[in-house]
């Protein structure tokens, strides 16, 4: 933060080999043994010499000016007291100033992104547990586009397989059917296909006409897969989610740049058929080294392709995008399939794009499953959330009509479902529990909107003019300094969680900042402040965490409420 060149200028200065991003200030542990703490670990490895002996080195030799009161080495930290009132006037002076863009580099100002998410085989409607996929593949693509990157979204639409087969076997004319009836259907077709050989193969054969590009069987799998998908998109855009373009599976049957990946497969002696006439990769013969997932099928013994075969193809279509970044947010269970992908395009020649990996959400019995109809679907999920929103917003604003109301109930229960799934790594599983994440109290998301909502009407019944702090910015509480430290902290929190390809780190920064404001709400009175240069700094610190809460808020797709 430019806050802290007052601090950083005399270092780099006495130590030219660093750069701004070698220094790590943070908060101390506790706030008597300073105001502000460098981490000396990354600088002393780049300068070759051990942390304890470069933090005695800048608290003895370099010279800050006296707005730093004291420097105190602790170890391989260096601790600061500082002007607190001339630091704060910076950190706010710096947040009101860029306002909206606050947290963000520019880190990606000219690049571009290629970002795929979500996927969803069209059966039916999404549950809870893909749609963490879509959130956190959305909350990616707003933490880029924040950055400055240029972000363009694909779905893939696996409008191929046995699944939609049976899919147009048990419903043959899909504008009757509802997007709703699809899950049920769906269910059924596999409990039938499971027990009636007959009907299972019907789908086979469906799937063969459908590659061999008959007219009539290509049209009714657009049908069944363009009433999923638009059920799909429906029920994800509640959450916000939103696609730039939707690939089609079938569009890739015979891609010819696959005759490439097959001639080197060949020339390594890595491509055979089996003994049921299957075209399969050995992959042991490129680098695989377990027996788990050796081979790698890519035609039936009909000649019609398997999903991986399709999935190359697409894969190097969307390489040959040419983005600076080309990424796919995939689920746990993929993980092998994708290192399969990935070693053929390597052999080949060729990239894949990067995998992020998530765990799923749990019900207490286990992990959701479509084919067992053992799911909690997402738009039940929703309604039920708003519903308990409702209820709640019906008691706090009685004053606002009633279509404003559904409104906020709206938007409380979308910033529940999306708090409660992005504040966990996406390496971790979310056990998915109705009362912890629809709560509106504690570490939630609407315990974050109502810290803004609570903001605006202090701004709102204060009558003041947005503006930076012009005159002295007094700073005479902890709770007031510890609050204008994590306010300090987003830019970092927001480059980090972009590398991290994680979105918690944003979460928690929002969850730590509306605890702090709580704090200094209670313990600090803004509109009756003691002192006018009390109130007026207290009130732009308000506006500072009302700024730095919206923008991580909207970094998770939540709305920041003015009311509530």
């Amino acid at each position: 933060m430019k806050a802290f060149n007052i601090l950083a200028t005399p270092i780099l200065r006495a130590f030219p080999q660093l750069a701004p991003a070698d220094l790590t200030f943070a908060p101390p542990p506790k706030l008597d043994l300073g105001d502000l703490t460098l981490r000396t670990f990354d600088c002393a490895k780049k300068l070759q010499v051990a942390p304890v002996h470069l933090a005695s080195a800048i608290a003895t030799d370099v010279r800050f000016g006296t707005d730093v009161r004291a420097v105190t080495p602790a170890g391989p930290y260096v601790n600061f007291k500082l002007n607190r009132d001339v630091f704060g006037k910076a950190i706010v002076s710096e947040i009101l100033g860029t306002g909206p863009h606050y947290g963000s580099d520019g880190s990606g100002n000219g690049k571009r992104v290629l970002l795929e998410h979500t996927s969803i085989n069209p059966n039916a409607s999404p549950h809870v547990g893909r749609a963490r996929n879509a959130m956190i593949g959305d909350g990616l693509v707003r933490m880029l586009r924040f950055e400055g990157y240029s972000v363009e979204v694909h779905y893939y639409v696996n409008d191929m397989g046995r699944q939609i087969g049976l899919l147009v076997l048990a419903c043959p004319d899909p504008t009757t059917m509802t997007f709703d009836a699809m899950l049920q259907t769906y269910v059924a077709a596999n409990a039938r296909a499971d027990a009636d050989p007959d009907f299972a193969a019907q789908g086979y054969e469906l799937l063969a006409k459908m590659e061999a590009g008959d007219a009539a069987t290509r049209e009714k799998f657009h049908a069944v897969t363009d009433l999923c998908l638009q059920g799909q998109v429906a029920v994800l855009g509640r959450l916000g989610v939103e696609y730039d373009i939707f690939d089609r599976e079938s569009d890739y049957l015979r891609d010819p740049r696959l005759d490439e990946v097959l001639d080197v497969l060949r020339e390594k002696r890595a491509l055979f058929t089996d003994e049921e006439d299957r075209l399969v990769v050995d992959l042991s013969k490129i680098g695989h080294g377990p027996d788990e997932g050796r081979y790698f099928v890519l035609m039936r013994a009909n000649g019609s392709s398997m999903y991986g075969y399709r999935d190359l193809a697409y894969t190097i279509d969307k390489m040959d995008d040419g983005a600076d970044l080309n990424l796919i947010v995939l689920g746990e269970d993929h993980k092998l399939y994708a290192q399969q992908i990935n070693l053929i395009l390597q052999a080949a020649g060729r990239r894949a794009p990067e995998p992020l990996y998530y765990s799923y959400i749990l019900l207490k019995e286990g992990k959701m499953s479509t084919r067992q109809g053992n799911v909690v679907l997402l738009s039940d999920f929703l309604d039920e959330a708003t519903a308990r929103a409702r209820e709640r917003v019906e008691g706090q604003c009685k004053d606002l009509p009633p279509e404003e109301r559904q409104s906020i109930a709206e938007k409380v229960a979308v910033a529940a479902v999306r708090f409660a799934i992005l504040r966990v790594g996406p390496n971790k599983n979310v056990i998915f529990d109705w009362e912890s994440s629809l709560s509106f109290t504690g570490d939630t998301g609407p315990y974050v909107q109502y810290s803004c909502a609570r903001i605006a009407s202090i701004l709102r019944k204060s009558g003041m003019t947005p503006g930076l702090p012009q005159d002295t910015f007094p700073v005479e509480t902890d709770v007031e300094w510890a609050l204008l430290l994590k306010l300090a902290a987003l830019p970092q929190t927001v480059a980090a969680a972009v590398a991290g390809r994680n979105c918690a780190p944003v979460a928690q920064f929002a969850l730590d900042t509306a605890r702090l404001f709580t704090a200094f709400y209670h313990e600090c009175p803004v509109l009756q402040a003691p002192t006018e240069a009390q109130r007026s700094a207290r009130l732009q610190l308000c506006d500072a965490t009302h700024w730095a809460l919206k923008n991580a808020l909207g970094l998770l797709g939540i709305e920041a409420l003015e009311r509530m």
